[in-house]
């Protein structure tokens, strides 16, 4: 009973705030890509580097931009920021020459993320590329650290491994091989911030405190109902049966 009441109180209490003004617009990133293949284009065997072109910028050891723009909704999360700009992957004197470009992080829940990129080139195999709108990594939203600072929403430390589709265009590693973690700052009003967080820690569902005010509410009446079925028992019995006529 208490738990049907629960349930029915849930599906009839909304939110009091429209989730629909909290969309963000802009953002920053800063992301190593993988470190390993850094450390391997710029040693002595490919003998090679890299260079950054656009909104795209590189500081030992990520690469990063504070020019991210698209459309993102954050109650709950979802939407894509992208970015203009390219990296260029080169090495064993040009023969190896991979141009990554049309950088766009598509948040397609609050659990999973999906670099999606344009490839040009050769790979690390030497392979010609030539390959757009590529879901080059897959990103565990649910495994990262969600935070709020002033007004931007921090989603930290976002695992990233290559997909299916990355490994063929790319070359030179498997699907699921782990990339480097994302770092993603989203910016955003401190509530709005704060009622993203909410939304990926409720699961979509009633944001937490109001669930616990609805659920608090529930049981509380539920309660009460039992204690006057019990008192209103008690009550008649000890009057004893009526006599009937």
């Amino acid at each position: 009973m208490i738990a049907a009441l629960a349930l029915t109180a849930a599906l009839v209490v909304a939110p009091t705030a429209s989730s629909a003004d909290c969309t963000a617009e802009s953002g920053a990133f800063t992301w190593g890509f993988k470190e390993s293949f850094r450390a391997y284009i710029s040693g002595s065997i490919a003998n090679g580097g890299w260079t950054t072109d656009g909104d795209l910028g590189y500081e030992t050891p990520a690469f990063f931009s504070e020019a991210l723009a698209g459309s993102l909704a954050l109650d709950p999360i979802e939407g894509e920021l992208g970015v203009e700009g390219s990296l260029r992957f080169t090495g064993h004197d040009g023969i190896l020459d991979t141009t990554i470009s049309n950088l766009r992080f598509v948040v397609e829940s609050p659990e999973r993320l999906t670099v999606v990129v344009d490839l040009r080139g050769t790979t690390q195999d030497f392979v010609p590329v030539d390959s757009v709108d590529v879901p080059f990594l897959s990103g565990d939203l649910a495994a990262a650290q969600w935070s709020e600072t002033g007004d931007a929403l921090l989603l930290e430390g976002i695992p990233l491994t290559l997909t299916a589709e990355g490994a063929e265009a790319f070359g030179t590693y498997p699907a699921g091989e782990a990339f480097d973690p994302l770092d993603l700052e989203v910016s955003t009003s401190a509530e709005c911030a704060a009622r993203a967080i909410e939304a990926h820690e409720s699961d979509g569902s009633l944001p937490l405190a109001v669930g616990a005010t609805v659920l608090a509410t529930a049981l509380g009446g539920a309660l009460t109902a039992v204690l006057v079925a019990r008192a209103r028992r008690r009550s008649a019995s000890a009057e004893g049966p009526s006599s009937g006529v």
